[in-house]
């Protein structure tokens, strides 16, 4: 076996942990108490009785019942998908927060940028690592990858709402509107920037599409399941954005602003969503400014 098929196993094993994951959290959601009554909709047939002429009529329990349907029936229909894409949009280019977000990364990527062409040319790059180095992070180049993010998140939606899933199914499609929006914006600006990549065969290493996508699936499974799915979400993600630098295919600069775009458009697509509700917002004072960040825990 090659170093190179050795290195698709952790893609297979992490991809399959994912996986794990986020049924394990949509069927903890998914729970009923022992005592909820029950609003599936479906009656429950009581036995008719006999009428005083010998028919068999059925009982009130039954006309109850088929009056649930009748309303359960009624219930509005969610938005189509690509009405919700447009509301994405719509949101991501003029909320506040997302600007915001932006800001501070393209901040923090200017502030790395003196360490692109070091850490280039260290032996965290595979050119100079050797075949070690290349087997380590080479799953990663697979978990990043847009048949992973974007399959993976059509995948989750249309096998949950086969296995008839709501909240799974709901993650999923939040995932795939956050794909969505993160690699358009991340396209755009491959295409506006032109930065050249690090090995030189493309025009397209500002910023990063790996580092985008992983970090906005990381988002929207840290609002829907906090912590406890979040925590090693971002920790792949931040093992598929280093592996960009590994594969010598990005600057650490083009990792942390495509990492800011990616967790912008996962707090987009989940607005008002998860476990506390946070507000990033500029702050300007006399003589200086900063950033103000405004937490707020749900009931």
């Amino acid at each position: 076996m090659t170093p190179r098929q050795m290195g698709l196993w952790p893609a297979v094993l992490v991809g399959l942990a994912c996986a794990a994951a986020v049924a394990t959290g949509a069927a903890a959601q998914s729970v009923r108490a022992p005592d909820a009554p029950d609003t599936t909709g479906s009656p429950t047939l009581a036995a008719p009785v006999r009428s005083s002429s010998g028919l068999l009529v059925p009982t009130r329990d039954l006309w109850r019942d088929v009056r649930f349907d009748a309303q359960s029936s009624s219930r509005p229909a969610r938005p189509s998908l690509a009405r919700d894409i447009a509301g994405d949009f719509r949101r991501f280019f003029t909320a506040r927060e997302t600007y915001t977000i932006l800001a501070m990364g393209l901040g923090l990527s200017g502030s790395v940028r003196p360490l692109d062409r070091p850490i280039v040319r260290s032996g965290f790059n595979e050119e100079n690592g050797g075949p070690g180095l290349e087997a380590t992070f080479e799953a990663g180049e697979v978990l990043g990858g847009g048949l992973m993010q974007v399959g993976g998140a059509a995948a989750t939606w249309g096998f949950a709402a086969w296995l008839d899933k709501p909240g799974m199914a709901e993650v999923g499609r939040d995932l795939l509107r956050a794909q969505v929006l993160a690699q358009s914006f991340t396209h755009v600006l491959k295409r506006t920037v032109r930065r050249v990549r690090p090995d030189e065969s493309s025009r397209a290493s500002f910023p990063s599409g790996h580092s985008s996508g992983s970090f906005a699936t990381a988002t929207v499974l840290y609002r829907h399941y906090g912590w406890k799915v979040g925590a090693p979400a971002y920790g792949i993600a931040a093992y598929i954005a280093a592996s960009r630098i590994s594969e010598n295919k990005h600057f650490l600069s083009d990792l942390v602003f495509g990492a800011a775009i990616g967790i912008a458009a996962g707090r987009t697509v989940t607005f008002g969503a998860g476990p506390a509700r946070f507000a990033v917002s500029p702050l300007l004072a006399r003589g200086g400014g900063g950033v103000s960040i405004a937490l707020s825990r749900r009931r």
